[in-house]
């Protein structure tokens, strides 16, 4: 864990010198991760209007989550804690984050431990979020989105950050 937390940082301040844009992210994503499938912002909403969605899990950490995230997600941050939830490797699951790399990690991980119905949301909550696809916290429904930090904020919209959890 240590080890992943240090690369992430200095993936974080390379990006920040270098800039950012969804076609770093994708690169960077496909490269590290070639075997992860994904699914599309406009799938996924489909697919929960006509109530035949999968399993949604939400790999970011839980300062994250309490700002906002897609209705029915559990937050689970590791393929070991789906795989705990989730024993049933043809489960149909999709996983996000707040671009799709640490989701694209956990798919990568569960497809490791055999599962065979796991996608990726390609560009993950951001992508929803500057959609204006619904949103939800403790309090009811949100159009806010906590941007992880400044760097990865640029790939949303400023008006929708946020970066703490609603008042009880």
């Amino acid at each position: 864990m240590l080890k992943a937390n240090l690369m992430l940082g200095l993936t974080y301040m390379l990006l920040g010198f270098f800039g950012i844009s969804w076609g770093s992210v994708d690169k960077k994503i496909d490269r590290e991760f070639p075997d992860v499938e994904f699914i599309s912002t406009d799938e996924l909403a489909a697919q929960q209007q006509t109530g035949n969605s999968p399993v949604i899990i939400d790999v970011r950490e839980q300062e994250e989550f309490v700002v906002s995230h897609l209705q029915s997600a559990l937050n689970l941050e590791s393929g070991a804690a789906v795989a705990e939830q989730f024993p049933d490797k043809q489960t149909p699951i999709v996983v996000y984050c707040s671009v799709g790399y640490r989701s694209a990690a956990v798919a990568d991980e569960l497809t490791t431990l055999g599962y065979t119905n796991v996608r990726n949301l390609r560009h993950s909550i951001f992508a929803w979020a500057d959609q204006g696809l619904p949103l939800i916290n403790a309090k009811g429904s949100t159009d806010k989105v906590h941007p992880f930090n400044r760097i990865w904020g640029r790939l949303v919209d400023k008006d929708l950050h946020d970066y703490e959890a609603p008042d009880d």
